[in-house]
């Protein structure tokens, strides 16, 4: 397992901190759960983004499929 050490405005560390408690699980598991759904969010966001460039290329052929 990887080790980093990152840098948070006191803000977003105290957010953190009192989510977690609520969670009943540590700030750190909170944090690997949070960019977890983030990298998920964003291959979510690219797999649609390539759906459109596919749909909207390949809009005659969709269409006349769909009849």
């Amino acid at each position: 397992m990887a080790e980093t050490r990152l840098r948070l405005p006191d803000e977003t560390y105290e957010q953190i901190k009192q989510i977690a408690g609520h969670d009943a699980q540590s700030i750190n598991s909170a944090m690997v759960v949070a960019i977890e759904e983030y990298i998920a969010r964003r291959r979510r966001e690219r797999y649609q983004a390539m759906g459109r460039k596919i749909a909207e290329r390949d809009r005659e052929l969709l269409e006349r499929l769909a009849r």
